[in-house]
């Protein structure tokens, strides 16, 4: 499988009085399920602990040091017979997540038998991690083989989950301008996210990009910049004039994601952009989110942080989105539309660079060009959206679905989405959710759901998930 790109410690716990023969042998087992998994796995070697494996409270601050060095996201402990918990949930013990398992038997239990009794052994590690207050999740059937499908399917799951979190606490935003005076349903707080999440937001005028996006003289890099625009889509309805400002625009706002190391962008993107600018930034913001770092439509800094959430769960490029149109025919399928801000990588065919249509009416089309037309390809797709309720609470709604071909067509960049039951939905954006919902390939919502157990995050789940 292919690298995750992520670091997951690893406590094979053990207790003397079981064979440690055994226990190796499930140690062996666990890691090649990590490598399969696509996981970088730090584990205790025979070197640090006695056989590889942690059965004391030495053992198990040794192993809690070599995680902190090594910086692991997360920590899977492995009841490779009954365990030791003291040691277990010491080693456990940084500041992670924590994933617990329990290993079967080999055979049919008699006196004579080498056993391993984890069935009982990881009771006592779940307990003694919540003595610690320490939050930990485990697999559909906790008790199993690492060889075992389930097994496989629920790590990988733990350790997209891992990348969630350790992408997202500590995280930087970048706020271009500010909100649309008209939507309030981009409000956010910025304490509140300091406080639960460690994420930073920081402001920057428009007039200063705008600045900085004039005063670039070096050509080479705004004409490279223009090859690769006009390489990624069809700019021949746009003049040059429009694809320079366009190049001016990402290159400014890359020396600030650049400087201030930030991993997203919510973008106030009309209409001064267009009446002081002359552009839309539509393709801009395509480009940032196709390379991983989201970029928001109307400053909406709730819908970079569900992008980003997405983005880091299926190491795909996230869009944003309106909840736009039900189809009149088809009960349960609706269009997931924006203007043209889809990350291109999206896109059915080769995208085509427009004129903002809605915003060209105010401002003349000629100021207005610049989205990122295209119908986005057909397969399954994610769908998450981050908010904050009046009372300070954090939600994620999750929802799965698939993009499909359906009568109907409109500009900008949109697809029409298919989901098991519209109207359940529906009820559960309405009570809790904006207008905005964050949108990537794949089916990656059972990540996002175990993300929310540690990031303190209530999940609200109206449909079911895939497995």
């Amino acid at each position: 499988m292919k690298s995750l790109g992520i670091k997951i410690g690893l406590v094979p716990a053990h207790r003397a009085v079981f064979s440690p023969e055994l226990a190796r042998k499930m140690r062996q087992a666990t890691l090649r399920a990590f490598s399969q998994a696509g996981i970088q796995a730090v584990a205790p070697d025979e070197r640090l602990c006695r056989h590889g494996l942690v059965e004391s409270l030495e053992e198990g601050k040794k192993a809690a040091e070599l995680f902190r060095r090594e910086k692991v996201a997360g920590v899977v402990i492995g009841a490779m017979n009954f365990g030791n918990e003291i040691p277990a949930a010491e080693a456990a013990d940084i500041g992670v997540p924590v994933f617990v398992f329990g290993c079967k038997e080999e055979g049919r239990l008699t006196p004579a038998a080498n056993r391993r009794d984890a069935f009982c052994g990881t009771l006592s590690i779940g307990t003694a991690l919540r003595h610690r207050g320490i939050c930990y999740a485990f697999p559909q059937a906790p008790i199993c083989f690492p060889d075992e499908k389930g097994f496989l399917r629920d790590l990988e799951r733990f350790a997209r989950a891992c990348k969630v979190i350790a992408g997202l606490r500590g995280s930087s935003y970048g706020q271009i301008g500010p909100r649309p005076l008209e939507f309030e349903t981009c409000v956010f707080n910025e304490v509140s996210l300091l406080k639960q999440f460690q994420v930073k937001v920081l402001p920057f005028p428009l007039a200063e990009i705008f600045a900085e996006a004039l005063a670039i003289k070096d050509t080479a890099r705004i004409k490279k910049v223009m090859a690769e625009i006009c390489a990624m889509a069809d700019t021949s309805l746009v003049p040059k004039k429009s694809v320079e400002r366009l190049a001016r625009l990402e290159l400014a706002l890359d020396l600030h994601v650049r400087k201030y190391h930030l991993q997203g962008l919510a973008v106030q993107c009309w209409t001064l952009i267009q009446e002081q600018f002359e552009v839309s930034p539509c393709t801009v913001m395509a480009r940032f989110s196709q390379r991983g770092i989201p970029a928001a439509c109307e400053v909406d800094i709730h819908g970079a942080m569900s992008m980003h959430l997405l983005g880091l769960a299926s190491g795909n490029p996230a869009g944003l989105a309106d909840w736009n149109n039900r189809h009149y025919k088809r009960r349960n399928v609706f269009s997931a539309w924006h203007c043209g801000v889809f990350p291109p990588g999206m896109a059915k065919a080769k995208p085509k660079m427009k004129t903002q249509k809605i915003i060209g009416q105010v401002t003349g089309e000629d100021r207005a060009m610049g989205t990122l037309e295209f119908e986005v390809k057909p397969g399954p797709v994610t769908l998450a959206r981050l908010t904050e309720t009046p009372e300070g609470e954090f939600k994620l709604l999750i929802a799965e679905g698939k993009v499909v071909k359906a009568e109907g067509e409109t500009f900008g960049a949109h697809g029409w989405v298919e989901v098991s039951d519209l109207d359940c939905l529906y009820r559960a954006l309405l009570s809790d959710f904006p207008h905005h919902t964050g949108i990537v390939m794949g089916h990656f919502g059972q990540a996002l759901l175990e993300a929310c157990k540690f990031l303190g995050i209530t999940p609200v789940v109206p449909l079911e998930l895939s497995a």
